[in-house]
């Protein structure tokens, strides 16, 4: 997927300062809480290559590169918090 199709799916931009990190630049990754308990976190800024981004939920070992599944996903999520 792309930085834009997770803007668009509403994933809050992270940034992490060369201060915070201890790195040699300044990066930046996409996160998205499906509730309290589970987070949606992208691959970081300076590690992605031709564009494409990934979703990562690492409690439940997911990886996800697509826009239309990370979407089913955050659509179940409400659905299912709406039952509780």
């Amino acid at each position: 997927m792309t930085e834009k199709e997770l803007q668009e799916l509403d994933f809050e931009k992270v940034v992490v300062t060369i201060e915070e990190s201890g790195n040699k630049n300044d990066y930046y990754y996409y996160k998205y809480d499906l509730n309290e308990n589970c987070v949606l976190m992208s691959n970081e800024s300076d590690e992605v290559v031709g564009n494409r981004w990934y979703v990562y939920e690492y409690d439940m070992g997911i990886k996800i590169d697509s826009a239309d599944d990370v979407d089913l996903l955050i659509s179940l999520f409400g659905k299912w918090s709406k039952t509780i």
